[in-house]
């Protein structure tokens, strides 16, 4: 038997995340400073990305196919949606989910909710609650030489990472790589091995500022609150962004400058 949850339209991520402890279970969900985004507004609306999507996704014969670079991500939170009730531009108050108005369903987890209509709760999958190990990198480098061999250990290990389960965010510009992984059950030592070809390279390199470290949270929300959810952090920027899903071919382990070189003509990057 599935436990889920059903959260109104006005309810945000730090009250679901909430709730959703108290029950020893976790939600595939946004991240953000003071969890302030809406659990049933545009991070659903958007395709639902998030930092644990690898170990509670799709699970479809050929979806590891693809890995989205920009988020560390192979799956979406929207597959973890199972139901979905809004008002159509015709006034009717109706239930989206597999059975039921099938093509609203699909086009409302990812196509854009207010296209669609006014989305006023959503029913999501939810699953155990476990520990994580997670790792802190963030490299400062003068050389622009040194940000390039770090970058490419970085896309070089993607495949294996995200297979293993480690999902995250990062970012960069010629003069900074930095990324925040998680993975749950997996222990710190296992953790260290999987990361430590960058960490070593990284400590190697010339001109380079290193902060590393790796931490195990008893479960996700001491992630949460440790790493994201500042209460004081700031909510927004200005500033626009994009993202593509990136097929796993791109990934060329032999040869990853390639990519490397095309994500350092950009003035900053995120993945």
């Amino acid at each position: 038997m599935t436990s889920v949850f059903t959260f109104g339209a006005g309810v945000q991520w730090f009250e679901a995340y909430e709730a959703a402890k108290e029950h020893n279970r976790v939600i595939v969900g946004g991240f953000s400073a003071r969890g302030s985004l809406g659990a049933a507004g545009g991070w659903l609306a958007g395709g639902g990305h998030s930092a644990i999507s690898p170990n509670y996704g799709l699970g479809k014969s050929g979806a590891t196919d693809l890995i989205l670079f920009l988020s560390f991500v192979t799956f979406t939170g929207v597959d973890n949606v199972l139901e979905i009730t809004i008002v159509t531009a015709d006034g009717n108050h109706i239930i989206a989910n597999p059975y039921c108005n099938e093509d609203l369903f699909w086009a409302l987890r990812g196509g854009g909710g207010g296209t669609w209509g006014v989305v006023t709760s959503v029913t999501y999958k939810t699953h155990p609650s476990t520990p994580y190990s997670s790792v802190f990198f963030d490299a400062y480098s003068t050389n622009v030489n040194s940000t390039r061999e770090i970058l490419k250990e970085v896309i070089r290990l993607t495949p294996s990472i995200v297979e293993q389960g480690y999902g995250g965010y990062g970012g960069g510009s010629t003069g900074r790589i930095f990324l925040i992984v998680v993975s749950p059950n997996v222990t710190g030592e296992q953790t260290r091995a999987t990361f430590r070809p960058l960490f070593d390279l990284a400590t190697s390199l010339p001109s380079v500022t290193l902060q590393n470290y790796t931490l195990v949270y008893n479960d996700l929300w001491q992630f949460n609150d440790v790493i994201l959810a500042s209460k004081d952090g700031q909510v927004g920027a200005p500033t626009e962004i994009s993202s593509w899903l990136l097929p796993k071919n791109v990934f060329d382990t032999d040869n990853p400058g390639k990519l490397a070189d095309e994500l350092l003509k950009l003035s900053t990057f995120g993945y």
